[in-house]
């Protein structure tokens, strides 16, 4: 994820990336990513540029559940140009509550920043 090219000109530009995963224990659909996106623009609309944003959203095959000690589902990423690790508790709250709302067991795990190095 954080290796796609355009993830990487943030970095470059922006020196950091900042993302946020969950944990959705079931197969979201992509218009329930779609909504999801809307409602977390809206609310980070007066925040940040929210052109520089991401989402990624994987199938967790029995490995990676294996690996990463949690159960099949699918993985959410959320992925910022910048350092944006101030805005944390409203992501979580914003997506959680939609996770609820779409009546998705979920989990967040953590966020992370990736920095350039060059």
């Amino acid at each position: 994820m954080l290796h796609d090219k355009e993830i990487q000109n943030w970095i470059e530009s922006h020196g950091v990336a900042t993302s946020f995963t969950f944990i959705v224990y079931g197969d979201l659909l992509q218009e329930e990513v779609d909504l999801l996106i809307k409602g977390l623009v809206i609310m980070l609309e007066d925040e940040i540029h929210t052109k520089s944003m991401a989402i990624f959203f994987d199938k967790i095959s029995e490995e990676e559940a294996v690996a990463w000690k949690v159960y099949r589902g699918t993985s959410l990423s959320f992925v910022f140009a910048g350092d944006v690790i101030q805005l944390e508790p409203v992501i979580q709250m914003v997506i959680g509550d939609g996770l609820e709302y779409l009546r998705y067991k979920s989990e967040y795990i953590s966020s992370k920043r990736s920095y350039s190095y060059v």
